[in-house]
């Protein structure tokens, strides 16, 4: 399976290059499923949709594991941010999950950020490359879905300015909301997502330029 499409991002040549290595040596007659995740404004949406285009569409789907959250209305009910496991469909995303690798159309969930409700399902096909993204990618109990897995390690300065710019200008925060919102967060990243680091088949070190520069790579996907 060969990359459709030019390199929409060349500066992290280096990181689609373990991508394309993957895929062409491991991924048999099933689907190849890609896990990314790492602190909310580290480049997990960006790197997922570089990579369906790069690929192309007809080839590969990109899907945000946000969708799988529950409303913030009931967020708020239950006092648990995003990032706590009790704040997401867990068992719903791995059953879709399960479903694509095995060549199922799902009903995906849909949410939307700007009202924090949760709409109407989506219909998703299969493909032959599946890229999961989103902050519960590598939680228990999501971790044995994926062929090779990613973690965007982003500087304090890259999510600052990363939330400051999606959570402003894409999801009508104030950036006092947004900086509220990142600085509240860090603790709940600290337990919950920064111990997956360690689950990785890669991680980047990405700072504010949003070049990825690698830091860990499973031997099974380095190049010899």
């Amino acid at each position: 399976m060969k990359p459709q499409n030019l390199l929409l991002d060349s500066k992290n040549q280096e990181a689609f290059d373990i991508v394309e290595f993957a895929v062409e040596t491991y991924k048999k007659d099933k689907p190849f499923v890609i896990g990314i995740t790492g602190a909310g404004g580290a480049g997990k949406t960006t790197f997922g949709k570089n990579i369906e285009c790069y690929y192309g569409p007809e080839m590969c789907i990109s899907i945000d594991l946000d969708d799988y959250l529950i409303s913030r209305e009931m967020r708020g009910k239950l006092e648990v941010s995003g990032y706590n496991p009790k704040s997401n469909k867990l068992y719903a995303a791995r059953k879709n999950i399960e479903d694509l690798k095995t060549m199922k159309t799902i009903q995906k969930p849909n949410y939307n950020h700007a009202t924090g409700k949760v709409l109407p399902p989506v219909t998703v096909g299969p493909k032959e490359l599946i890229i999961i993204e989103g902050v519960t990618t590598l939680y228990p109990e999501l971790i044995e879905l994926y062929d090779l897995s990613f973690f965007l390690d982003a500087k304090e300065e890259t999510q600052l300015k990363s939330r400051i710019e999606r959570d402003v200008n894409q999801r009508g925060y104030t950036i006092d909301e947004a900086l509220s919102l990142f600085h509240n967060l860090k603790p709940e990243y600290e337990k919950f997502i920064a111990p997956t680091k360690n689950l990785a088949s890669v991680v980047f070190d990405v700072g504010p330029d949003y070049i990825m520069h690698p830091t860990h790579i499973d031997k099974k996907f380095k190049e010899t």
